[in-house]
């Protein structure tokens, strides 16, 4: 159910406990996404808190990262609680709170009841390096094949990890015998986001294009061979947000000047001697977090070509917030 503006300062602005506003932001942000089965809906329903966050309350995005609960906590958790069962984690590269509602349905189809359901908070910046790194590792492809470094925080003699770009047809017969899995799957950020960033049409096409893929049955034999012997939780790295939705376009020529200069049309980018960011601002456009320089809410700004339709790397709560769903083993 949608919440009111009313409702959504006492969540956000009424709280002096950084961790109990982002449990009481997260929990309602799950329950919307839960309700929003139409294309669009949801990037409606969060330019309100959005806006509030970034514009009344953004000490929060400063406190995000070490407040929030987080991906990597819970997965940490979920791999060490004694079972029977083997763990399987399946991380759908950029898979956004919108597909939360899709996941469920095709599960429910199929008999599957899902024993958790939570949105949480990914890392910062919103984007593939940075959860790479709080991994233990340099980048994603280190998980390839198998061969992840002694650095890697899953790790272990018992443990399978493979990088996949291959359908979802083909992805079961990958999956080895291995009582714990720890698979990355390139889908839905490559291809359907980044090759279809920059064209207005395309939201509604990835929306389209991702629900088939999530409904299919390919994609459900994929998941019922990671469940077999094991609990499975299909998360995602950083979510990604759909620009045309933004409640703010900054239009001062100066300050459009400086974010061109910095960021070009990306929302985050390395900080560095060479990139000072001015402290001016108020409320800030920028926050800095792990040596980048982040854009806080939903901004944009006019760039050659047109701001990227679809994006991640910001701080947004359709970027920063990402699906947790775990399944009992089968």
């Amino acid at each position: 159910m949608t919440r009111t503006a009313s409702e959504w300062v006492d969540v956000i602005v009424g709280q002096d406990d950084p961790a109990t506003a982002w449990a009481q932001i997260l929990a309602p942000l799950r329950d919307l996404a839960l309700a929003s089965t139409k294309s669009g809906s949801l990037d409606r329903a969060t330019v309100a808190p959005d806006r509030l966050i970034a514009n009344s309350a953004w000490n929060l995005w400063n406190d995000f990262h070490h407040h929030a609960p987080t991906v990597i906590d819970e997965l940490k958790k979920f791999w060490v609680q004694t079972s029977a069962s083997g763990t399987a984690i399946l991380l759908l590269d950029a898979l956004s709170l919108r597909e939360l509602p899709i996941i469920l349905a095709a599960a429910k189809d199929r008999g599957l009841m899902p024993s958790r359901v939570e949105a949480l908070g990914s890392q910062v910046p919103s984007d593939t390096d940075r959860f790479a790194a709080a991994l233990g590792i340099s980048g994603r492809s280190k998980l390839f094949n198998n061969q992840p470094p002694a650095s890697f925080i899953f790790g272990g003699t018992d443990v399978y990890t493979d990088v996949l770009d291959a359908p979802f047809a083909d992805c079961a017969g990958l999956v080895p015998s291995k009582p714990r899995l720890f698979l990355w799957h390139k889908w839905p950020d490559e291809p359907l986001i980044h090759l279809h960033a920059g064209q207005d049409d395309r939201p509604d096409i990835v929306a389209s294009q991702t629900k088939q893929q999530i409904s299919s049955p390919e994609f459900w034999q994929f998941m019922d061979r990671m469940r077999q012997g094991r609990r499975l939780v299909i998360t995602s790295d950083h979510g990604y947000a759909v620009s045309r939705f933004f409640s703010d376009e900054i239009k001062d020529s100066t300050t459009v000047h400086l974010l061109r200069s910095v960021f070009g049309a990306k929302r985050s980018a390395a900080e560095s001697p060479n990139t000072p960011w001015p402290r001016q601002h108020l409320p800030p456009l920028v926050g800095r977090h792990n040596g980048q320089l982040v854009v806080l809410g939903q901004r944009k700004w006019a760039v050659q070509g047109g701001f990227p339709h679809l994006c991640h790397g910001g701080l947004s709560l359709l970027e920063a917030v990402v699906p947790f769903i775990e399944f009992p083993a089968s």
